[in-house]
């Protein structure tokens, strides 16, 4: 069971707590102390009683804590969602859920919406689309303004207020009970999960055999209910979905689908692969598209879309094309699902060198002892690992960086400290190794993402190389999974999928 030392973190702007005995504090003395009659215990809930000010960066023990939290409390204000360190708190505790059990547990969400200040629904954050949450609050039925139920007992509504926290507390102990009870098997039941994504009309009836039969051999498939029907809330739910599952299919029909209210041009089919697609340049997510060889696209959009998904990149990240009969669509999938995960084994005694796998791992002078998790990590998965040069003549390290670029079977690059420049130069010395004399560019290239988090990585793409999920809290052990099944890929030489390129 993963390590957790917290029940709950509270994650709130500071400017709804004001000075002195704010809103916040009240409500969390409140919330501890009902949650601890309901557990039988006191609860640890974590939160930042202090103020990240102006510059202040996103410090290392706000996000030590939300990697060892249970559950994520989000106090939703129009403050809250002005406030660029919630946001994080609430991207770095889903990337840190996903690795520890997953966001839900059974049918509850490990991310719980509290709402403070009425805010619209849907511009409320994307992670927390599609639940209602608790709402201390309300618009005046007469006015129309939005007016925040009281914290004392001669206030406004008081009676809701207190009703409202009475619920959260029994969803909260109900969600860490079965925490306790469930979580040890969750991880495992996550390779179980398939996310068969919804489709056209024309193949719905394709969809439906594919799900039963999943289920005969006791499989999840999701989505389990009816989707929401505005786009924001719709692409809310299936991401969610999309993180709880091991294995991603999508149904290509000779339309374009539906297109939900608050989208122009998307079809549930396109937002529901461009949401798989992120999901799998974010966390590895494998992904099956299977366009049948009868396929017949009706429309310029649906043609567009077909010609996309067979030729562009990013739109097959992490994907499989299949262009197949139905019976070896679905004897793929059984495939993806059975086959064990592969775990090379360390080479016997005698054993040639050639036929060791050889990782070369380039990083910036900084970032030197920051790649040693990466380098030990890879090495006990019995692959050979060379590091880029720390120290020497000028001439002697662009010789020897020539010379590993020639020799190895999969180059990773570690972007931690280096800047963009450096980063770009090193991905135009990946294309110019068939200029030094390498037959064929290196069949399996990849770029890990280490910390410090910055704009510029986030936002940073490319075709030169796979993207690996991101390690900004540490080593990120799936990421490397990933790696080395894009390297067992190109030993066996089966065509990288969804490798931007690589």
């Amino acid at each position: 069971m993963p390590s957790f030392e917290y029940d709950l973190f509270i994650s709130y702007s500071h400017i709804d707590n004001g000075d002195g005995d704010g809103w916040v504090d009240m409500f969390h003395a409140r919330l501890k102390r009902r949650l601890g009659v309901e557990l039988g215990r006191e609860p640890r809930i974590w939160r930042d009683a202090k103020r990240l000010r102006g510059g202040d960066y996103f410090d290392d023990e706000i996000e030590r804590a939300l990697a060892h939290t249970k559950i994520l409390l989000t106090v939703v204000s129009p403050s809250y969602l002005n406030s660029k360190y919630c946001a994080q708190e609430l991207r770095c505790f889903t990337e840190a859920a996903i690795a520890n059990g997953g966001v839900r547990v059974g049918n509850r969400s490990r991310r719980v919406k509290v709402v403070k200040t009425w805010v619209e629904r849907d511009r409320h954050p994307t992670e927390l689309q599609g639940q209602t949450g608790y709402e201390l609050c309300e618009k005046d039925p007469e006015s129309g303004r939005p007016r925040e139920f009281s914290q004392v007992e001669d206030g406004y509504k008081y009676q809701q207020y207190i009703d409202a926290v009475g619920d959260l507390v029994w969803y909260l102990a109900e969600l860490l009970n079965d925490m306790e009870r469930l979580l040890p098997q969750a991880v495992p039941n996550l390779m179980r999960t398939i996310y068969l994504a919804e489709t056209t009309n024309d193949r719905a009836e394709d969809r439906g055999r594919i799900a039963q039969e999943l289920r005969d051999r006791g499989h999840d498939v999701l989505p389990g209910n009816e989707l929401p029907r505005r786009a924001d809330a719709y692409c809310g739910a299936v991401s969610e979905c999309l993180e709880r599952a091991r294995l991603s299919v999508h149904l290509i029909g000779n339309t374009y689908g539906t297109i939900l209210d608050g989208e122009e041009e998307k079809s549930v089919v396109y937002l529901q692969n461009e949401l798989a697609a992120a999901r799998s340049r974010e966390a590895g997510l494998e992904r099956i598209i299977w366009l049948p060889p009868d396929l017949t696209p009706t429309g310029n959009r649906q043609q567009r879309f077909v010609e996309q998904l067979q030729i562009d990149a990013e739109a097959q990240r992490g994907a499989e094309v299949l262009q197949r009969s139905f019976e070896d669509l679905k004897t793929r999938i059984v495939e993806k699902l059975t086959a064990p995960k592969h775990t090379p084994k360390p080479a016997p005694i005698g054993q040639g060198l050639r036929d060791l796998a050889i990782v070369y791992l380039i990083c910036d002078k900084p970032d030197f002892d920051e790649i040693k998790p990466i380098t030990d990590y890879l090495f006990d998965r019995s692959y050979e690992v060379i590091r880029c040069a720390r120290e020497g003549e000028q001439e002697q390290v662009i010789q020897y960086h020539k010379d590993r670029l020639l020799e190895c079977d999969a180059a990773l690059i570690y972007y931690g400290n280096g800047n963009e420049f450096w980063l770009h130069s090193k991905l135009s010395e990946l294309r110019k190794v068939v200029g030094w004399g390498r037959p064929a560019m290196i069949p399996c290239r990849a770029i890990y993402l280490g910390r410090p988090e910055t704009e510029d990585k986030r936002n940073f793409k490319t075709l030169q190389a796979t993207l690996l999920p991101p390690g900004y809290g540490g080593l990120n052990e799936g990421a490397l999974e990933y790696f080395i099944s894009l390297i067992e890929s190109a030993r066996q030489g089966l065509a990288p999928t969804g490798t931007g390129g690589a």
